[in-house]
């Protein structure tokens, strides 16, 4: 896949490609049947999973790069198969593969994905993000409330050879770790991908203040300038050091601590609080901060008062990390047969 004019040389050539074969392993695919899958409308992403949605009207599937309806394990991974399109004008590559163009879905091998919100560990369960397909790197039987901000614009000093990005002051958004940093200065390599890795001075997720944050490469220069970061997916999960509810499937939202919540999230399985209960929709609650009620897909089995409760838009999957990486790096996935 083409990635553009070379303006730089490494050492070391990459390990992999986002989306690739990661072994010689058997693999297997979800079996659709003739003329099946096809990508949504909103098309569907290469090297991460995807879920099948049936239409009655053809009687064909479709995939989502999301959970299209409650918050489902993935139906499998869209590995990279020379199947995305480039339809940016002049874009030099592309990992998209447009509405009604076939898609093929793994739910057994091995593949390299991109870990963006996390460092991952071997041994790590993959969780998938029921918003966008990305993965997660936590133990097993976590209930996972990364916050992984939406994207921000603002003003920043880099410092050639340093990892360390110095925020001076702000535009809008809110910076998280595992968010992509971009620029149209000369401080960063247009060749790299750069992600947030950790926080330094600046403590994440943040939206105002000043001070450092921990980049997974270097600048290539000093220069101070506008920035901006994509947040992958703006909504990561929540959490609240107070909800409460009676017997019903509204639930109040007295304080939330971080984050948003959003219709499609799971909630976390306190006391009276069902396993695999989501978010259904939000009530008077406005997602990110006061108070409020949110709609839960199914009512709760008891009085529940001022207790702490966390929101996920991660639900773990039978997919495992089979190599460790920080963030934003290509890591093994796979399955155990």
């Amino acid at each position: 896949m083409v990635t553009g004019f070379q303006q730089a040389v490494f050492l070391y050539p990459a390990p992999g490609v986002w989306g690739a074969r990661a072994s010689m392993n058997p693999i297997a695919t979800v079996d659709a049947g003739p003329f099946n899958l096809t990508a949504g409308t909103l098309g569907v992403t290469v090297g991460k999973f995807g879920w099948q949605s049936y239409v009655a009207s053809t009687g064909l599937s479709t995939v989502n790069s999301y959970s299209p309806t409650a918050p489902v394990i993935p139906d499998g991974f869209v590995a990279n198969e020379m199947q995305a399109l480039i339809t940016t004008w002049l874009g030099l590559n592309g990992l998209g593969i447009p509405a009604g163009y076939p898609v093929t879905l793994y739910n057994r091998g091995d593949f390299w994905a991109k870990s963006v919100y996390a460092d991952a560990a071997i041994g790590n369960k993959v969780f998938a993000n029921v918003f966008s397909g990305d993965v997660y790197p936590a133990a097993a039987g976590s209930f996972v409330t990364a916050v992984v901000g939406s994207s921000a614009s603002f003003n920043a000093t880099t410092t050639a050879g340093s990892y360390t990005l110095t925020v001076n002051s702000w535009t809008s958004g809110t910076l998280a770790v595992g968010q992509q940093i971009s620029s149209t200065t000369a401080g960063l390599n247009p060749e790299i991908a750069y992600y947030i890795e950790s926080a330094g001075t600046l403590s994440l997720p943040a939206s105002s203040g000043t001070g450092t944050v921990n980049l997974t490469a270097a600048a290539v220069s000093a220069v101070t300038g506008a920035f901006t970061s994509l947040a992958q997916v703006g909504i990561g999960g929540a959490t609240c050091s107070s909800v409460s509810s009676s017997s019903s499937t509204t639930m109040t939202i007295n304080t939330i601590t971080n984050g948003v919540i959003a219709p499609g999230q799971l909630v976390q399985a306190i006391t009276n609080v069902p396993t695999g209960t989501y978010v259904a929709s939000l009530g008077t609650f406005n997602g990110y901060s006061g108070t409020g009620t949110i709609i839960l897909s199914q009512a709760t089995t008891g009085t529940i008062s001022a207790q702490a409760c966390g929101f996920s838009a991660f639900i773990e999957t039978p997919w495992y990390f089979n190599s460790a990486g920080n963030v934003g790096d290509l890591v093994k996935i796979g399955t155990r047969w």
